[in-house]
């Protein structure tokens, strides 16, 4: 008997090494964040004692001001002997936290100070200073090694006050963790008081490594990963969460004075479901992505050892966490016990926690005395998962929106690849493939990765800023791995891969846009004949590790007689 498959002859198992196209240093100055603002097409740079604002089309032109600039943030020699006195790890004034206000024009920069933190408002086209450097606390961290997050709210406040909000770790021996909004002043008074979480309840925040934080609506969102404590009781487990608090708040009058009334959180459930579901708890970075009838996170989320588990990027929905937080149940603690048990809905009261009030000061004791206890929830945000990476240890990710399909670019730390993911949302059942990994040319730990839609990939690390193509077509040797990336054409004359072109999409002997339809290309495969006996198992080998196969033009999926591998190929039993 012999048995026809139509599969991919490619070579990018391997992971090819991709080298820049441009490449900026100034010097060993460990290049920790950065903020990309599409709409003027300036890179800006923090890194330590310097601000940088680099041409996103070419980082290293450095021939004019419209293309370059560069700020000194200096510190005194006293901040320094200072920072050493303290023992800290760092003492240069290493920029933390870039956020750009609404209007484009003022770029907000937060840097560790030595150990003083401070906030600069510079000039985001001139870098020039705006105002003196304010000193500040519960902003940025002194030290890098921190897990921080940030965001500025400038509508939706207690008076519409502009505010930043962060989840942060203060105190001389960073003990004190915290979600915090500083004091709302106007032309220097203080009109509503500082707001935080209660530092002294690990049930509020237990050991949290903070990973985003986001203004959507009349809520800031919060995402980290903290120690579990409704799993103390079976040992220690690291959950990842999403926390919402409302920017109306100011606080209760008597109970949770200078304390989120609306503070709830809940776990982000990134899993294999089956009968020994495999979790992926930790989560590491997010990226969100706005549509018109919803908003989507996607995360990286690895497993404790990744030995024996691996990393997934995960999809969760706004529409589905609010639900949890508007409809769901709350777990509460019983100190008889030490359980926790969930809280029946005839207990909840009028005041609902997690709701909104005008104003916060008018909640009864009695409610905020059941909020202050009931923040977490019961249930879990469930989530879509998009891809499955073992032995990985994915630490970045960006996501490109091409139409109908999301392009996603993830970095792991563990083997210093690029992977290249499509998802498509369309239909009941969304999809996913990885396209490729690639290899990056750079060594050391990456700090932080950024996306020009389209065009250009940005890594930096201690030494430098590095830029990639997004499309790198030229490692494609075959129709299928060409034209079902969003980047790429295939020639037919050619049987070249090269960069899509608007041109590309109407023109003959071009294919393009491939996506999951596989007989676009059914004319340019390679086909193999094998002898196959009544009874034997047949191993098919891919040399790609993105492979799909089909059978008769029906797609093959795992199965009692089908198991597809890790390398790219397929394993058929009969």
């Amino acid at each position: 008997m012999i048995l026809y498959f139509q599969f991919v002859i490619t070579s990018v198992l391997a992971s090819p090494v991709i080298r820049p196209e441009n490449v900026f240093s100034s010097g060993h100055l460990f290049y920790r964040k950065m903020l990309l603002v599409q709409q003027s097409g300036a890179l800006y740079v923090g890194a330590n004692g310097h601000l940088f604002k680099l041409w996103a089309y070419n980082i290293n032109d450095t021939s004019t001001d419209k293309a370059y600039g560069h700020v000194e943030l200096a510190i005194t020699q006293e901040d320094i002997e200072e920072c050493r006195e303290n023992g800290n790890v760092e003492c240069e004034n290493g920029v933390r936290l870039l956020l750009m206000k609404k209007n484009k024009q003022i770029l907000l920069v937060c840097s560790s100070g030595g150990v003083r933190p401070r906030i600069y408002y510079v000039d985001a086209v001139s870098l020039e200073h705006r105002s003196l450097p304010e000193n500040v606390i519960g902003i940025c961290s002194p030290d890098p090694r921190i897990n921080t997050t940030a965001t500025l709210v400038e509508v939706g406040n207690p008076d519409d006050i502009p505010s930043l909000y962060s989840g942060i770790r203060t105190g001389l021996s960073f003990e004190n963790d915290l979600i915090y909004r500083p004091p709302l002043a106007v032309n220097k008074k203080e009109i509503h008081s500082s707001m935080r979480t209660v530092y002294t309840d690990y049930r509020w925040l237990n050991d949290p490594q903070f990973v985003a934080s986001m203004d959507i609506g009349k809520y800031v969102y919060f995402i980290f990963r903290e120690v579990a404590v409704e799993y103390e009781n079976c040992g220690r487990a690291v959950y990842s969460r999403i926390a919402r608090i409302c920017k109306k708040d100011i606080g209760g009058r008597n109970v949770l004075r200078q304390v989120w009334t609306s503070f709830v959180k809940a776990r982000l459930n990134c899993s294999l479901v089956s009968d020994f579901p495999l979790y992926f708890d930790e989560i590491q970075a997010v990226e969100l992505v706005s549509t018109q009838t919803d908003t989507h996170f996607y995360a990286t989320f690895n497993t404790p050892n990744t030995q024996y588990g691996g990393s997934a990027i995960c999809l969760f929905t706004l529409s589905a966490v609010n639900q949890l937080f508007d409809q769901g149940m709350f777990l509460e603690h019983s100190d008889f016990g030490d359980i926790w048990t969930v809280t029946h809905p005839d207990h909840v009261p009028t005041y609902r926690p997690g709701s909104c009030s005008s104003d916060s000061m008018f909640i009864s004791d009695e409610d905020l005395h059941f909020a202050k206890t009931h923040l977490l929830m019961a249930g879990a945000v469930s989530s879509e998962t998009v891809i499955t990476l073992p032995n990985e240890q994915l630490t970045h990710i960006a996501v490109d929106v091409i139409g109908n399909v999301n392009v996603i670019f993830s970095y792991s730390h563990s083997s210093g690849k690029i992977f290249k993911i499509v998802y498509q949302l369309d239909g009941a059942s969304p999809r996913s493939m990885l396209l490729t990994s690639y290899t990056i040319a750079q060594s050391g730990t990456v700090f932080s990765l950024a996306l020009l839609p389209g065009e250009f990939l940005y890594l930096s690390n201690e030494w430098e800023v590095a830029q990639y193509d997004v499309s790198q077509c030229d490692i494609y040797t075959s129709c299928y791995q060409c034209a079902r990336d969003p980047y790429c054409s295939w020639n037919i004359a050619s049987a070249t891969c090269s960069k899509k072109d608007v041109s590309h999409i109407t023109a003959v002997g071009w294919i393009t846009q491939l996506g999951f339809n596989a007989n676009i290309c059914a004319d340019n495969v390679q086909h193999i004949s094998l002898r196959v006996y009544p009874g034997d198992a047949v191993h098919l080998k891919c040399s790609s590790s993105s492979s799909f196969w089909y059978f008769n033009d029906i797609p093959l999926k795992e199965s009692d007689n089908c198991q597809l591998t890790t390398h790219g190929g397929a394993i058929l039993l009969n």
